[in-house]
C-alpha cells in the first residue's frame, strides 16, 4: 500500500502540466490499445500503409540530401585525371570520376572552388608531349630515335597550336616527314593530316586556309595543297566553299545589311528582310565589234605628178654627118620635135569608225537580286497602364525613303533586271495579349525553377501513393471487417463465436437510468478534481486508508 510520502513524490511537479514523458507514455498506451482493438484484417493493411509511408518518406529524404554531382572535366587523359585528382586531394575537395574513367565530378557546391584550384596548378594538359620530350637527354638512343622524337614533339607542338584556335576544341596531327634522296624517283614530299573537333558547326571565313598555312609553315618542305583536314565526324567540310555555301552566306550579309540600315528609322524589331540571289552557273566570253559609216577617217594618201616637155626627133640623111652632134640641118630636112605630155597618180585608204569590245565573264556572277522587306506599323502611343499601345500605318512618302535607302544599301541594279519590294504591314506583336493565367504563370514559373519542380513532383508521387494505395487499402479493411460481421455464426465454433459476436456485434441501444447518469456526473466531478488537485486528493487518499 502506497504511503503519503510516495504520492507526494509520484505527483506531477506543476498541477495541470503533464510532462513530456507522461505524454509520449500516453498516446503509446492509446496505440496499444487501438492496435488491440483492430482486427487482424485492418492490421495488416495498416501495417502496409505505415510501410509504404516510411519507403517514400525515406526516398524523399534520400533524394533530398543526396549529394548533387557536377561535371568538372571530360575527356581527359589517365594522367592528366590522376594529377586532377591530386590537386583536388590537396584542396580537400570531394570528387569521383565517370563510368569510363576519363571525366571528373565535384559538388555542385564545391564547383567553382574546384576550378580555381585546378587553375593554378595550371590546369589540364591533355595531348601528346611536345618538345619538352627532349627535357632529358637520351644518351643510349640512336639517330631514328631522335628522329622520332622530333616528329613526335612537333606534331605535338602543332596541335596544343591548332587546339588554342577560338573555334578548334581539340586536335590530332599526324605528319609524314619528307625523305631526300640522290633519285629523283625516289624522294618523297612532305605531308600532314590534321582531324579537328569543332566547338560550333563549321569553322569561320578563312580559318580552313589559316590552318593549313600554319602547319605547313611548321614543316619543311610542306605546302598547303599537301594539308588534309578533317572533322571529327570523318567529313571534309573544312574546303573551299560550295557554290550554294557562297550564295547563302551572300544573301545573309545583304538581309543584315538592310536590316542594320533600316532599322534606326522604323526602331528596333521592326523591319524583316529576305535577299535571293541567282548566279551564273557558267563562264562567258563576248567578243563584239561595231562601225559607224556616217564617221571615216583618211588613214593614207599617195600622190604622184608627172611631167614631160617636148623632144626632138631624129631627121635628114640617116648616116653619121645628120646623126653627128653640132651637126647643122639641112634646109631640106627641118627639125622636128615631140608634143609635151604631164601624168598624175593619188592613192588613198580611208578607214570607218570601228569599235572592238571583247568580254569574258567566269562563273559566280549575279545575274539578278530580288528582296523583300516587312516593316512594321508606326508605334503612335505607348502601352501604359490599362491600355494598349496604338500603331499606325507608315505613308507612302515614307515607304519611298525606305525604299531608296534599301536600293543603295544592296547596290540595285535595274539592267540587270532587280527587285525590290517594301511594303507596310501590321506585325503580330502589335496585338494586346491577353493576361497570362494563374495556370500559365505557374508553368512558367516551374519552367524556371527546376528545383521546385522536383519537389513538387516528389510531393505529387507522395499524394499519388495516399490517395491510390493508402486510401484504398483502409477501404478494403473496413469492407473486410464489415463482412466478417455479417458472416454466418456457424462458421465460428467454440469461444470464437461469443469473441467474434462481442467484437463485431454493434451496440445495442440501451434505455437511459437516471441514478446511473447521476452516479456518472459525480464520477466525472470527482475525476475532474482529482485531476486539477492531485496533491490534496492524494492526502484525502491517504486519510482514508488510515481511518480504515
Amino acid at each position: 500500500m502506497a504511503t503519503g510520502t510516495q504520492l507526494e513524490k509520484s505527483a506531477p511537479a506543476t498541477p495541470g502540466q503533464p510532462q513530456l514523458a507522461d505524454r509520449i507514455a500516453g498516446l503509446w498506451g492509446l496505440a496499444k490499445v487501438r492496435w488491440a482493438q483492430m482486427h487482424p484484417v485492418q492490421r495488416s493493411w495498416a501495417l502496409t500503409a505505415a510501410l509504404l509511408l516510411a519507403a517514400m518518406a525515406g526516398g524523399l529524404l534520400w533524394y533530398t540530401l543526396r549529394t548533387d554531382w557536377r561535371t568538372l572535366y571530360v575527356d581527359m587523359d589517365p594522367e592528366d585525371a590522376r594529377q586532377t585528382g591530386q590537386t583536388l586531394v590537396q584542396a580537400q575537395i570531394p570528387f569521383k570520376a565517370t563510368a569510363d574513367g576519363a571525366g571528373i565530378q565535384v559538388p555542385a557546391a564545391q564547383l567553382d572552388k574546384a576550378r580555381l584550384a585546378t587553375a593554378a596548378k595550371g590546369g589540364i594538359k591533355s595531348g601528346r608531349l611536345g618538345f619538352e620530350i627532349f627535357d632529358k637527354p637520351n644518351w643510349v638512343g640512336s639517330e631514328f630515335d631522335e628522329q622520332v622524337n622530333y616528329q613526335r614533339a612537333l606534331e605535338g607542338e602543332l596541335e596544343r597550336t591548332v587546339g588554342s584556335l577560338a573555334d578548334v576544341e581539340s586536335a590530332r596531327v599526324h605528319l609524314v616527314l619528307p625523305h631526300d634522296s640522290l633519285f629523283r624517283e625516289e624522294e618523297r614530299p612532305a605531308k600532314a593530316s590534321v582531324v579537328i573537333k569543332l566547338r560550333h558547326r563549321s569553322l569561320a571565313d578563312g580559318e580552313p586556309e589559316a590552318i593549313r598555312n600554319l602547319v605547313s609553315s611548321a614543316v619543311d618542305g610542306l605546302t598547303p595543297d599537301h594539308v588534309v583536314l578533317v572533322d571529327a565526324d570523318g567529313h571534309l567540310p573544312l574546303g573551299p566553299k560550295t557554290a550554294d555555301a557562297m550564295r547563302l552566306t551572300a544573301e545573309q550579309a545583304l538581309e543584315e545589311k538592310l536590316i542594320s540600315t533600316l532599322e534606326p528609322v522604323t526602331g528596333v524589331g521592326n523591319v524583316r528582310a529576305s535577299v535571293t540571289l541567282d548566279y551564273a552557273q557558267a563562264a562567258t566570253e563576248e567578243t563584239e565589234e561595231s562601225y559607224d559609216p556616217d564617221q571615216t577617217v583618211t588613214l593614207s594618201m599617195q600622190r604622184t605628178e608627172q611631167s614631160d616637155g617636148g623632144q626632138p626627133v631624129a631627121a635628114g640623111v640617116p648616116g653619121t654627118a645628120s646623126n653627128a652632134p653640132n651637126s647643122q640641118a639641112l634646109p631640106v630636112y627641118p627639125k622636128q620635135t615631140t608634143t609635151p605630155r604631164t601624168a598624175k597618180t593619188e592613192s588613198g585608204t580611208y578607214g570607218a569608225s570601228k569599235t572592238e569590245r571583247h568580254v569574258v565573264e567566269g562563273p559566280g556572277r549575279v545575274r539578278r537580286m530580288t528582296a523583300a522587306i516587312v516593316v512594321n506599323d508606326r508605334l503612335a502611343q505607348q502601352a501604359v497602364k490599362g491600355r494598349a499601345a496604338v500603331w499606325q500605318p507608315r505613308s507612302a512618302d515614307e515607304l519611298r525613303n525606305l525604299t531608296a535607302l534599301a536600293q543603295a544599301a544592296v547596290g540595285f541594279d535595274t539592267t540587270r533586271g532587280d527587285m525590290l519590294t517594301v511594303q507596310d504591314l501590321a506585325f503580330d506583336d502589335n496585338r494586346a495579349q491577353p493576361p497570362v493565367s494563374l495556370p500559365g504563370q505557374l508553368l512558367a514559373t516551374a519552367e524556371n525553377s527546376p528545383v521546385l519542380v522536383k519537389y513538387a513532383a516528389l510531393l505529387a508521387g507522395l499524394m499519388v501513393v495516399l490517395a491510390f494505395g493508402v486510401r484504398p487499402a483502409l477501404r478494403r479493411a473496413n469492407a473486410a471487417v464489415k463482412d466478417t460481421a455479417r458472416a454466418p455464426v456457424k462458421e465460428l465454433s467454440g469461444g470464437a463465436v461469443a469473441a467474434a459476436q462481442t467484437v463485431l456485434k454493434p451496440p445495442e441501444p440501451v434505455e437511459v437510468d437516471p441514478e446511473r447518469a447521476r452516479s456518472q456526473e459525480i464520477f466525472e466531478q470527482v475525476s475532474a478534481h482529482l485531476k486539477r488537485e492531485p496533491t490534496q486528493s492524494s492526502r484525502l487518499l491517504q486519510s482514508w486508508i488510515h481511518s480504515d
